[in-house]
């Protein structure tokens, strides 16, 4: 039996558990209840269940009745179910707000720091156009520029995101060509060498367009394929696609890799969130990448494994029409962990 406290939270009567197996309640209370019968501890804290209000976390406390007294007592247990999901997520924002505070103490000597080189960089090879007429030398220093100006809105993005998750507001949101956007982002993955070893598939179609701010929406999935890319075997085939459904676009990387660790699976958006190497990640692109989305009123959504795998893991960004944006207007809607 159980109490009313319990028939709220899950959704089930008392009157419907008198005389039932603890193994045939609904899930997740039979597996619940079974493991912390079946533990050698007494204690179950914050436990991830799927009940009908969503997820939530709870703790069980078990206790054994024995009367001594009777010499052919059968005994029973008794479990105290605790919901403890608004101090789980208490505890999560002030995990997040400490880790803010550590970028922002980061961010405003980055900003300084890379900036003036940046700026004697990307001044270099404005100069070069100047010096010669070799059209390779051209193409050349044009890239640089190119990189040197996305060096400056990462750095302007992680100033922006130590400051609450905004990015530098005033860039107006235009189409922008998936297909196009997924090129440009190959492009610039495939500078780096270690690239070389993975395969890269683009299969957004070439008249679908999104709406949104281009530079970081590249961010977005330069991110993206990175992850991908570290995240694969060798030879392994990273897929970039986008589509349309009702009044929402979406772009979707998806790679062959392992698929992801349970143990960072519910903090994987979250600032140093990394299982790689400290000298390969900051644990801090998928931080930007639901940032950024969440700037353009979207949503991330994780998928891994892939269905009927034993790995692979697919990252869905989803954004909504032109027309969603305007009747928006500018303020941007920040989601809570997507995983929620």
């Amino acid at each position: 039996m159980w109490n009313d406290a319990l028939a709220e939270l899950s959704e089930i009567s008392g009157e419907e558990i008198i005389g039932a197996h603890r193994q045939a309640l609904p899930a997740p209370w039979a597996e619940l209840l079974g493991t912390i019968l079946e533990s050698d501890k007494d204690r179950l804290y914050q436990e991830a269940v799927t009940l009908p209000q969503g997820l939530r976390y709870v703790s069980l406390l078990k206790a054994s009745l024995v009367d001594d007294a009777a010499a052919d007592a059968t005994g029973g247990t008794v479990i105290l179910v605790e919901d403890h999901s608004e101090m789980k997520w208490l505890e999560n924002e002030l995990i997040h707000a400490a880790r803010l505070a550590s970028i922002g103490q980061m961010s405003a000597g980055v900003a300084h720091e890379i900036g003036n080189p940046i700026t004697g960089i990307s001044s270099l090879a404005q100069n070069l156009r100047y010096d010669t007429t070799d059209p390779q030398v051209l193409e050349t220093a044009e890239q640089i520029q190119t990189l040197t100006q996305r060096v400056s809105r990462i750095v302007g993005s992680l100033v922006g995101f130590a400051h609450g998750g905004r990015h530098i507001t005033g860039t107006a949101f235009a189409p922008v060509s998936a297909r196009h956007l997924a090129d440009q982002a190959l492009h610039l993955l495939k500078l780096a060498r270690k690239s070389d070893d993975v395969r890269y598939a683009n299969r957004c179609p070439a008249w679908l367009d999104i709406t949104g701010d281009e530079q970081r929406l590249l961010q977005v999935l330069i991110n993206l394929l990175s992850n991908a890319r570290d995240a694969s075997p060798a030879h392994g085939l990273v897929v970039i696609d986008a589509g349309e459904e009702g009044k929402r676009h979406w772009l979707s990387v998806t790679d062959q890799g392992p698929g992801i660790d349970p143990s960072v699976r519910e903090n994987l958006f979250e600032p140093f969130t990394t299982t790689k190497p400290p000298s390969q990640g900051t644990g801090l692109g998928l931080a930007l990448v639901v940032s950024i989305v969440a700037e353009h009123q979207g949503q991330v959504e994780v998928e891994s494994p892939l269905p009927g795998q034993s790995g692979g893991t697919r990252i869905q960004v989803w954004l909504p029409s032109p027309d969603v944006h305007r009747s928006a207007g500018d303020m941007p809607i920040h989601e809570p962990n997507p995983d929620r």
